[in-house]
Protein backbone atom coordinates (compact mmCIF):
# COMPACT_ATOMS: atom_id res chain seq x y z
CA UNK A 1 0.00 0.00 0.00
CA UNK A 2 1.26 3.73 -0.59
CA UNK A 3 2.75 5.51 2.02
CA UNK A 4 2.43 8.69 0.35
CA UNK A 5 -0.38 11.03 -1.25
CA UNK A 6 0.21 13.91 -3.50
CA UNK A 7 -2.34 16.79 -1.86
CA UNK A 8 -0.82 19.87 -2.37
CA UNK A 9 -2.28 23.04 -0.88
CA UNK A 10 -4.74 25.15 -2.76
CA UNK A 11 -2.54 28.53 -2.72
CA UNK A 12 -0.02 26.22 -3.93
CA UNK A 13 -2.22 24.85 -6.68
CA UNK A 14 -3.54 28.78 -7.62
CA UNK A 15 0.14 30.06 -7.91
CA UNK A 16 0.90 27.20 -10.15
CA UNK A 17 -1.73 27.45 -12.36
CA UNK A 18 -0.96 30.85 -12.83
CA UNK A 19 2.20 31.08 -13.36
CA UNK A 20 2.90 27.91 -15.28
CA UNK A 21 1.28 29.36 -18.56
CA UNK A 22 2.69 32.56 -18.03
CA UNK A 23 6.37 31.40 -17.83
CA UNK A 24 5.63 29.09 -20.59
CA UNK A 25 3.93 31.71 -22.80
CA UNK A 26 6.79 34.15 -22.33
CA UNK A 27 9.29 31.27 -23.43
CA UNK A 28 7.39 30.09 -26.20
CA UNK A 29 7.21 34.25 -27.08
CA UNK A 30 11.02 34.81 -26.45
CA UNK A 31 11.83 31.41 -29.57
CA UNK A 32 9.51 33.74 -31.63
CA UNK A 33 11.96 36.80 -31.30
CA UNK A 34 14.55 34.87 -32.11
CA UNK A 35 13.22 33.54 -35.15
CA UNK A 36 12.17 36.86 -36.39
CA UNK A 37 15.69 38.45 -35.16
CA UNK A 38 17.29 35.30 -37.36
CA UNK A 39 15.50 36.10 -40.49
CA UNK A 40 16.18 39.71 -40.34
CA UNK A 41 19.69 38.83 -40.26
CA UNK A 42 19.36 36.55 -43.24
CA UNK A 43 17.22 39.30 -44.79
CA UNK A 44 20.07 41.68 -44.39
CA UNK A 45 22.63 39.66 -45.49
CA UNK A 46 20.65 39.12 -48.70
CA UNK A 47 19.98 42.52 -49.13
CA UNK A 48 23.30 43.65 -49.35
CA UNK A 49 24.54 41.81 -52.14
CA UNK A 50 21.68 43.21 -54.74
CA UNK A 51 22.95 46.10 -56.61
CA UNK A 52 23.55 49.49 -55.21
CA UNK A 53 20.13 51.85 -54.91
CA UNK A 54 20.65 55.38 -56.27
CA UNK A 55 18.99 58.60 -55.77
CA UNK A 56 15.67 59.20 -57.99
CA UNK A 57 14.69 55.66 -57.72
CA UNK A 58 11.45 55.18 -55.53
CA UNK A 59 12.52 53.99 -51.77
CA UNK A 60 10.23 52.21 -49.29
CA UNK A 61 11.86 50.68 -46.38
CA UNK A 62 10.02 47.62 -45.81
CA UNK A 63 11.27 46.42 -49.61
CA UNK A 64 14.38 48.13 -49.36
CA UNK A 65 15.72 48.04 -46.03
CA UNK A 66 19.33 46.64 -45.58
CA UNK A 67 20.00 47.83 -48.98
CA UNK A 68 22.92 49.83 -50.53
CA UNK A 69 22.38 53.07 -51.30
CA UNK A 70 24.88 56.04 -52.84
CA UNK A 71 23.39 59.13 -52.74
CA UNK A 72 24.58 62.86 -53.69
CA UNK A 73 23.45 65.52 -52.12
CA UNK A 74 23.67 68.80 -49.83
CA UNK A 75 24.29 68.43 -45.62
CA UNK A 76 22.22 70.74 -43.87
CA UNK A 77 24.68 71.35 -41.37
CA UNK A 78 22.58 73.34 -39.67
CA UNK A 79 20.33 71.67 -38.30
CA UNK A 80 20.67 68.22 -37.26
CA UNK A 81 19.66 66.17 -34.55
CA UNK A 82 21.30 64.36 -31.32
CA UNK A 83 19.37 60.61 -31.09
CA UNK A 84 19.60 60.41 -27.06
CA UNK A 85 20.12 57.22 -24.79
CA UNK A 86 22.40 55.66 -27.16
CA UNK A 87 24.88 53.20 -25.38
CA UNK A 88 27.84 52.67 -27.16
CA UNK A 89 30.91 50.10 -25.59
CA UNK A 90 28.92 50.59 -22.13
CA UNK A 91 29.33 54.28 -22.27
CA UNK A 92 26.48 56.91 -23.03
CA UNK A 93 25.86 58.79 -25.93
CA UNK A 94 24.36 60.50 -29.18
CA UNK A 95 23.58 59.25 -32.62
CA UNK A 96 24.19 62.14 -34.64
CA UNK A 97 21.23 62.33 -37.57
CA UNK A 98 22.06 64.60 -39.83
CA UNK A 99 19.45 65.66 -43.36
CA UNK A 100 21.01 65.40 -46.87
CA UNK A 101 18.90 67.20 -49.13
CA UNK A 102 19.31 64.79 -52.23
CA UNK A 103 19.79 65.37 -55.43
CA UNK A 104 16.79 64.42 -57.95
CA UNK A 105 14.30 64.18 -55.02
CA UNK A 106 12.13 66.82 -53.68
CA UNK A 107 12.94 65.58 -49.69
CA UNK A 108 15.52 65.23 -47.42
CA UNK A 109 16.71 61.72 -45.78
CA UNK A 110 18.31 61.50 -42.65
CA UNK A 111 22.00 59.60 -42.73
CA UNK A 112 23.24 58.68 -39.91
CA UNK A 113 26.51 59.46 -38.68
CA UNK A 114 27.28 57.30 -35.92
CA UNK A 115 28.02 57.69 -32.14
CA UNK A 116 29.62 60.18 -30.30
CA UNK A 117 29.89 60.07 -26.02
CA UNK A 118 27.56 62.73 -23.85
CA UNK A 119 30.54 64.56 -22.49
CA UNK A 120 30.45 65.34 -18.88
CA UNK A 121 27.84 68.09 -18.71
CA UNK A 122 25.10 67.49 -20.65
CA UNK A 123 24.30 71.01 -20.63
CA UNK A 124 27.11 71.07 -22.98
CA UNK A 125 26.11 69.57 -26.54
CA UNK A 126 28.63 68.21 -29.12
CA UNK A 127 29.62 70.45 -32.05
CA UNK A 128 28.79 68.56 -35.20
CA UNK A 129 31.23 69.85 -37.77
CA UNK A 130 31.30 68.88 -41.79
CA UNK A 131 34.34 69.35 -44.11
CA UNK A 132 32.12 70.49 -47.51
CA UNK A 133 28.54 71.01 -48.09
CA UNK A 134 28.34 68.87 -50.88
CA UNK A 135 28.24 65.10 -50.21
CA UNK A 136 28.22 61.84 -52.10
CA UNK A 137 27.02 59.19 -49.37
CA UNK A 138 27.42 54.83 -49.56
CA UNK A 139 25.23 53.51 -46.70
CA UNK A 140 22.28 50.92 -45.29
CA UNK A 141 18.81 52.01 -45.53
CA UNK A 142 17.30 50.91 -42.29
CA UNK A 143 13.92 52.30 -39.99
CA UNK A 144 14.17 54.62 -37.58
CA UNK A 145 15.30 53.12 -34.53
CA UNK A 146 12.20 51.90 -31.93
CA UNK A 147 11.62 52.21 -28.21
CA UNK A 148 10.29 50.05 -25.92
CA UNK A 149 8.35 52.52 -24.45
CA UNK A 150 6.99 55.75 -25.68
CA UNK A 151 6.46 58.83 -23.03
CA UNK A 152 4.07 61.11 -24.31
CA UNK A 153 5.80 64.14 -26.40
CA UNK A 154 9.21 61.98 -26.73
CA UNK A 155 8.36 62.26 -30.30
CA UNK A 156 9.33 66.19 -30.09
CA UNK A 157 12.57 67.07 -30.44
CA UNK A 158 14.38 69.71 -28.12
CA UNK A 159 14.44 73.19 -28.68
CA UNK A 160 17.59 74.81 -30.68
CA UNK A 161 20.45 73.51 -32.77
CA UNK A 162 21.63 70.49 -32.83
CA UNK A 163 18.15 69.46 -31.23
CA UNK A 164 18.15 66.48 -29.23
CA UNK A 165 15.49 63.47 -29.80
CA UNK A 166 14.38 60.84 -27.78
CA UNK A 167 12.62 59.03 -30.96
CA UNK A 168 12.27 59.40 -34.33
CA UNK A 169 9.14 60.76 -36.11
CA UNK A 170 9.55 61.69 -39.67
CA UNK A 171 6.47 64.10 -39.65
CA UNK A 172 7.35 65.61 -36.63
CA UNK A 173 11.16 66.00 -37.60
CA UNK A 174 9.91 67.30 -40.92
CA UNK A 175 8.16 69.70 -39.43
CA UNK A 176 11.02 71.19 -37.51
CA UNK A 177 12.93 71.27 -40.81
CA UNK A 178 10.24 72.80 -42.80
CA UNK A 179 11.04 70.12 -45.69
CA UNK A 180 9.90 66.57 -46.14
CA UNK A 181 12.05 64.21 -44.65
CA UNK A 182 11.86 60.69 -45.91
CA UNK A 183 10.23 58.05 -43.31
CA UNK A 184 13.66 56.11 -42.83
CA UNK A 185 17.81 56.75 -42.30
CA UNK A 186 20.72 55.72 -43.98
CA UNK A 187 23.47 53.85 -41.69
CA UNK A 188 26.79 55.90 -43.29
CA UNK A 189 29.26 53.13 -44.89
CA UNK A 190 32.19 52.79 -42.06
CA UNK A 191 34.33 53.84 -44.33
CA UNK A 192 33.05 56.95 -45.19
CA UNK A 193 34.75 60.35 -43.78
CA UNK A 194 32.73 63.33 -42.36
CA UNK A 195 31.13 60.09 -39.61
CA UNK A 196 31.89 59.34 -36.06
CA UNK A 197 32.57 55.85 -33.90
CA UNK A 198 29.73 53.09 -36.41
CA UNK A 199 29.10 49.67 -36.16
CA UNK A 200 25.51 48.87 -37.76
CA UNK A 201 25.64 44.89 -36.74
CA UNK A 202 23.15 45.81 -34.80
CA UNK A 203 23.79 43.93 -31.59
CA UNK A 204 19.92 44.08 -30.86
CA UNK A 205 20.11 41.45 -33.35
CA UNK A 206 21.17 38.83 -31.18
CA UNK A 207 18.78 35.87 -31.52
CA UNK A 208 20.97 34.10 -29.03
CA UNK A 209 19.70 36.48 -26.26
CA UNK A 210 16.60 35.86 -26.64
CA UNK A 211 17.10 31.80 -26.47
CA UNK A 212 19.00 32.17 -23.42
CA UNK A 213 15.93 34.53 -21.88
CA UNK A 214 13.34 31.71 -23.22
CA UNK A 215 15.88 28.97 -21.17
CA UNK A 216 15.64 30.72 -18.19
CA UNK A 217 11.52 30.92 -18.46
CA UNK A 218 11.25 27.29 -19.34
CA UNK A 219 13.54 26.80 -16.36
CA UNK A 220 11.46 28.49 -14.14
CA UNK A 221 8.35 26.70 -15.52
CA UNK A 222 9.93 23.17 -14.53
CA UNK A 223 11.36 24.20 -11.19
CA UNK A 224 7.78 25.27 -10.14
CA UNK A 225 6.69 22.39 -11.35
CA UNK A 226 9.25 20.21 -9.44
CA UNK A 227 8.42 22.33 -5.84
CA UNK A 228 4.51 21.71 -6.67
CA UNK A 229 5.01 18.26 -7.09
CA UNK A 230 7.79 18.17 -4.28
CA UNK A 231 5.81 19.87 -1.52
CA UNK A 232 2.27 18.76 -2.46
CA UNK A 233 3.16 15.17 -1.71
CA UNK A 234 2.41 14.12 1.78
CA UNK A 235 2.70 11.02 4.19
CA UNK A 236 -0.39 9.44 3.90
CA UNK A 237 -2.47 9.25 7.43
CA UNK A 238 -1.90 6.33 9.75
CA UNK A 239 -5.16 4.41 9.33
Amino acid sequence: MAKYLFKPALAATVAVALLLPLFTSLGVWQLRRADEKTALMRQREQRQNEPVLRAGEAFATAEHRYRRVELAGEWDAAHQFLLDNQIFRQQAGYQVLTPLRVEGMDAAVLVNRGWIPVGQDRRQLPELALGQAKARVHGLIDQFPGVGFKLKGAEIPAPGWPAVAQLLDAQRLSERLGYRLLPYQVLLAADEPEGYARDWKQASLNPEKNQGYALQWFAFALVLSILYVWFGIKPKPAQ
